[in-house]
């Protein structure tokens, strides 16, 4: 695995373990028990100010979670910045779509510590309709075969994520 993946993976790592300790109706599930959710739902969630529902009132227990993360700003060169971007995997996608699941889709600062900047809950029968037309195929050595990119501005306004106003794209 490359310093990019490694890296990717423990900021992925650090996301899901700031959203969940924030979060007493989360609950972590572990790769040895699903590689397609994060977590899932102990307690009914409603949604916040801070953390607001797309397309869905509240959110039962026993739901399981995808948390995604999307750093506030990413490099465009060598004096540019754009949006971050969440990364999607078809099949996990696909299936946390056939059990009714949410994805918990969030903005991260670009810091040690991950500071979460922003949260949104949408469906991922909803998300899916963001997707269309997004998926590519990606190298045999990986462990999915279709993946997605969606720009976190596309489901967040820009004014509502701090430091966030002077990102292009």
């Amino acid at each position: 695995m490359s310093s990019t993946l490694e890296s990717s993976k423990k900021r992925g790592d650090s996301v899901e373990s700031a959203v969940i300790n924030a979060d007493p109706g989360l609950e972590f599930v572990g790769d040895s028990v699903a590689t397609w959710h994060d977590a899932r739902t102990v307690e009914c969630l409603d949604p916040s100010y801070e953390r607001p529902f797309y397309g869905i009132p509240l959110i039962e227990p026993d739901t399981e979670v995808e948390i995604k993360g999307a750093c506030v700003v990413r490099s465009a060169g060598a004096s540019r910045q754009r949006s971050g971007q969440w990364y999607i995997k078809r099949k996990a996608h696909d299936q946390l779509v056939d059990a009714g699941g949410v994805y918990l889709l969030t903005v991260y600062a670009p810091r040690p510590e991950t500071p979460i900047l922003r949260s949104v809950i949408i469906p991922a029968s909803l998300l899916d309709e963001h997707l269309g037309g997004r998926w590519y195929d990606v190298d045999a050595d990986r462990s999915e075969t279709e993946v997605a990119q969606l720009t976190w501005t596309v489901l967040i306004d820009r004014e509502r994520v701090p430091s966030s106003a002077e990102v292009s794209g």
